[in-house]
């Protein structure tokens, strides 16, 4: 029989009396051993997630199952940070930092290189027209020149060694970091200003979502749903089923909340407490 919790298991979660699946609705099973959802964007009304340890791309069926639309380029095992900027959608990667474009059909093409020895793109964002990307290991806020380089926009603050998440709420650009799992304010210039410390013992905000007027985190080590009080703290919504330890990746899609998840690559629809 197979474990519930393996990367290869393809049936829905099964029931916990912790964890029930009244908060969240499974979705998608793990596809090709590919066991992080990591970065998930609409595009074209469609939803897509790139994933570890392929670093690939993959379309939801709308149903219960993902659709490969390419495979890994240049040994990136990871594809992160998805996003869509002039009609094109765009992911960062790891282990070299480089900046990929899909080609709309079956494959990357890289578009930027690394930029000054950060080994990780871990996050995209549209923000005043422009591609920014959040790295590691040295935390920093990169602008994209639109061709093919990067130009920093902010350092690392207080020892947060990457950018893992990015988003545009009330028209600022927000950050979540590692180790610290702290939520960071860019200043528009130079500079980043913390406006969260960590919650809990949670080590990673490895997702930002603006939703519904509000600010959403997705964590790691317990694969917490967290809420931003629009001051300076975090509130707990709840948790994702037993066995996901980390939201890596959270999307608004239809008018739902969806999430994907580390240990199993599962993709989870949020049902309440919006």
């Amino acid at each position: 029989m197979v474990n519930a919790y393996s990367q290869y298991y393809t049936a829905p979660p099964p029931p916990d009396p912790l964890y029930t699946l009244t908060t969240w609705s499974w979705e998608a099973p793990t596809l090709n051993s590919q066991v992080y959802i990591l970065s998930l964007a609409v595009f074209n009304d469609k939803l897509y997630g790139s994933t570890y340890t392929g670093g690939r791309l993959f379309e939801w069926n709308g149903t219960d199952a993902w659709v490969q639309k390419a495979p890994q380029l240049n040994s990136q095992q990871q594809a992160l940070g998805l996003t869509v900027f002039n009609s094109k959608l765009y992911a960062g990667t790891s282990t070299l930092g480089f900046l990929f474009e899909w080609n709309g059909t079956n494959a990357w093409i890289q578009k930027a290189p690394q930029l000054n020895s950060q080994i990780t793109v871990a996050h995209l964002l549209v923000f005043n027209d422009k591609l920014y990307g959040g790295t590691g290991a040295g935390g920093r806020l990169f602008e994209w020149n639109g061709t093919d380089a990067w130009i920093e926009k902010a350092p690392e603050l207080n020892s947060q060694i990457q950018i893992i998440s990015l988003a545009v709420f009330n028209n600022k650009l927000y950050a979540g970091t590692q180790p610290g799992a702290r939520l960071f304010e860019w200043n528009e210039t130079d500079a980043w200003v913390q406006k969260a410390p960590q919650f809990a013992s949670e080590t990673h905000i490895k997702s930002l979502l603006a939703a519904n007027n509000k600010l959403y985190a997705g964590t790691q080590a317990n694969g917490f749903l967290l809420e931003w009080n629009l001051t300076d703290a975090w509130i707990q919504r709840c948790r994702i089923h037993a066995g996901q330890t980390a939201i890596h990746s959270l999307a608004l899609f239809n008018d739902n909340i969806y999430g994907g998840t580390f240990a199993n690559g599962y993709l989870f629809r949020y049902r309440t407490c919006l």
